[in-house]
């Protein structure tokens, strides 16, 4: 976390909003910590991890009024609290939640005569859990509500190629995939291996059977990319870029691209290849080969695929691909741009793609959620809050129930809840949060914080 000032952040306790009784928090912290062993048949020590724990302290100052930071932790409750300390009031804003039991309540006087408190808490059944706002701090309803949703993911879709026989993505021959002059070809990768074992052709419109050899992207062994072509279906044409990519981690993502202009305007045609980050901005990897005597593209009966190359029977690709843009001219018309999500493989210029044999369109999930819901404020019978979620929220998949997700039905407030789910259960890439209603409500102010487990997680209370 960066360096901020503690101007606009809140703390709670047990739905009390106390942050204008609050001079300092002074400790944040938890996990679990490090035991050393030593077993009799070694000289040297085993580390294990033990009990995951957490702790907050913060500094008050004597303010009588009633449900202020002093009336709350005078009174060394011995239950436990819940406490929420949010960094931030937006959306996205690192919180610090806890289960805690009250250890101390310790009293000073500063020089200038004020008194001021000592306060701190320890975890209890539970470590600190570094969550974020799910919803504004505060958000108040007036009725039942279907919150907006929150992208709380760091993957997107893509296509999972396993890099055998069969196992491709392919879309029939058209019109308008059959490119004679200048091509360019884009594809977001991620493959197992930036120098893999055997050339991989991303996509490509490629079979030498029946001579029907017309273009082609390719992942080489040794990490450069090669832009095929062939001007009469029958001699292929390779074009290796100058430079490589083989300092890429393996499974590290990264666009890739080759062009053809296939008359440079000086009785040669070019070849150039280029990477990038986000799809927009480019940089060209190596040199542009140029090529004496202008060129053509065939126009071939080849299916497009992504994968391999002759339909699916050979030099296989194997990673992940999250899209691929096959243009008509260089920056020219999509002819071909299929792009993952929840509905398949969505294709801007109408073409319709099949995954054949395992290749499978796959979104990283997360295992499980903790939550944490403070209401400082309800006027009504009750409210019920919960969590909702959807792959591309509610495109198409629709907004439906995070199983465990519901923190039940409020009826006072202030109150707090935390809730977890199943540590298996599968979360969806977008959240929100829901209120709903059986005996009406005219006011509710809360906020709900939330963490996503990226590993299956066990707690012991």
């Amino acid at each position: 976390m960066t360096k901020g000032t503690g101007l606009g952040h809140e703390f709670y306790a047990d739905g009390y909003k106390l942050s204008g009784g609050i001079n300092a928090v002074e400790d944040i912290g938890g996990g679990a910590p490090a035991l050393d062993f030593t077993a009799i048949n070694q000289s040297a020590m085993d580390r294990l991890l033990g009990i995951r724990d957490g702790r907050l302290s913060v500094k008050s100052f004597l303010d009588g009024a009633a449900a202020s930071a002093h009336d709350r932790f005078r009174t060394m409750s011995a239950s436990n609290q819940l406490l929420m300390y949010c960094a931030g009031t937006t959306v996205g804003s690192p919180v610090a939640c806890l289960v805690a039991k009250q250890a101390n309540y310790d009293a000073t006087r500063n020089q200038d005569g004020s008194v001021g408190f000592a306060t701190n808490a320890q975890g209890s059944g539970y470590g600190l859990e570094w969550c974020e706002l799910l919803t504004a701090d505060p958000r108040t309803d007036t009725a039942a509500t279907n919150g907006s949703g929150v992208d709380d993911s760091d993957g997107e879709f893509y296509i999972s190629l396993p890099g055998s026989s069969g196992n491709t993505v392919t879309t029939p021959d058209a019109a308008a995939l059959d490119i004679t002059g200048d091509l360019d070809i884009r594809a977001k990768i991620a493959p197992n291996d930036w120098t893999p074992a055997a050339d991989g052709y991303i996509v490509s419109k490629y079979t030498v059977t029946g001579n029907q050899r017309s273009y082609a992207l390719v992942l080489t062994t040794t990490g450069t990319l090669i832009l095929q072509f062939s001007a009469d279906g029958v001699t292929g044409i390779s074009k290796t870029s100058t430079a490589n990519l083989a300092s890429l981690a393996n499974g590290a993502q990264k666009w890739v691209r080759a062009t053809l202009d296939v008359d440079n305007g000086a009785s040669g045609y070019d070849v150039k290849f280029y990477t990038s980050d986000d799809g927009s901005t480019w940089t060209q990897l190596g040199a542009t080969i140029t090529t004496a005597t202008a060129t053509s593209v065939f126009a071939g009966t080849a299916v497009l695929e992504i994968g391999s190359r002759n339909a699916g029977t050979s030099d296989f690709f194997a990673g992940k691909v999250y899209e691929v843009d096959v243009k008509s001219g260089i920056g020219g018309t999509s002819v071909a741009h299929p792009i993952p999500n929840v509905s398949g493989l969505t294709d801007a210029t109408g073409r319709v793609w099949t995954l054949n044999g395992t290749a499978a369109i796959v979104y990283p999930m997360r295992f499980g959620l903790q939550a944490h819901l403070q209401v400082t404020s309800l006027t009504g019978t009750d409210v019920t809050v919960k969590l909702q979620h959807s792959i591309d929220n509610g495109v198409n998949d629709a907004w439906s129930d995070v199983t465990g997700g519901s923190f039940g039905s409020i009826t006072a407030a202030p109150t707090a809840v935390r809730i977890e789910t199943a540590r298996n259960l599968t979360i969806k890439r977008y959240l929100r949060v829901v209120t709903t209603t059986t005996g009406g409500f005219t006011n509710l102010v809360f906020r709900v914080a939330v963490e996503k487990n990226l590993v299956e997680v066990i707690f012991h209370a």
